[in-house]
C-alpha cells in the first residue's frame, strides 16, 4: 500500500511480526544479563585477588658469606612480584656481597596462581625457587640461583605443565 507522500506502508498482516522483533530482543537481553555471574564471584577473579601487588617481595632468603673472613658479606635472594604477576612473571634479585644480579622467572603454564617459595640448595650459596600446590605439602623445585666469588647463575632446573 502506498501513502500519499509516496512511501510504502507495511501491510497490517506484518505489524504483529514487527512488534515481536523488539520484544524478542528485550527478552534475549534479559536472559543474557540474568545468566551472567557477578564478576567478583568467578574463580578467575578470586585467584586474581590473591595475587600479590607488583613490587611485593613474595619470598626471600639470606645467608652469610663465610668464605671471606675480611668482609661481612651476605648472599641473598628475593623473589618480587612483577607488573605482569597475573601471567606468572616474577623478578629475581640476587646479592652476593657487593655484587648484584637480576632476572625474571615465569611460573609454568597453568600454574600462574601459585606463589613462589625458596629453600636452600644442596651446594654452598645456592637457593632453589619453587612453589607449592594448594592442599599439597610437596615443594616443587623450579629455578636455581647460585653464586660464588666470580659469578651468579640463574637457571630453570625443571619443567611442569598444569
Amino acid at each position: 500500500m502506498q501513502r500519499p507522500d509516496g512511501s510504502i506502508r507495511p501491510s497490517p498482516i506484518f505489524a504483529p511480526v514487527m512488534m515481536i522483533k523488539p520484544l524478542l530482543c528485550a527478552v534475549a537481553a534479559l536472559m543474557y544479563c540474568s545468566a551472567c555471574n557477578n564478576a567478583a564471584d568467578t574463580p578467575a577473579n578470586a585467584s586474581a585477588k590473591a595475587l600479590p601487588k607488583p613490587g611485593t617481595v613474595v619470598a626471600a632468603a639470606e645467608q652469610p658469606v663465610t668464605d671471606d673472613q675480611l668482609n661481612k658479606f651476605t648472599f641473598s635472594v628475593k623473589v618480587i612480584a612483577d607488573s605482569n604477576v597475573a601471567t606468572g612473571i616474577y623478578d629475581v634479585d640476587v646479592d652476593y656481597g657487593p655484587n648484584f644480579a637480576e632476572s625474571k622467572m615465569t611460573l609454568p603454564k597453568g600454574g600462574e596462581q601459585f606463589t613462589p617459595d625458596i629453600r636452600k640448595g644442596d651446594r654452598p650459596y645456592t637457593y632453589i625457587i619453587g612453589f607449592r600446590i594448594p592442599d599439597d605439602t610437596t615443594f616443587y623445585d623450579y629455578f636455581e640461583v647460585s653464586s660464588d666469588k666470580g659469578a651468579t647463575k640463574m637457571q630453570y632446573i625443571k619443567a611442569y605443565t598444569f
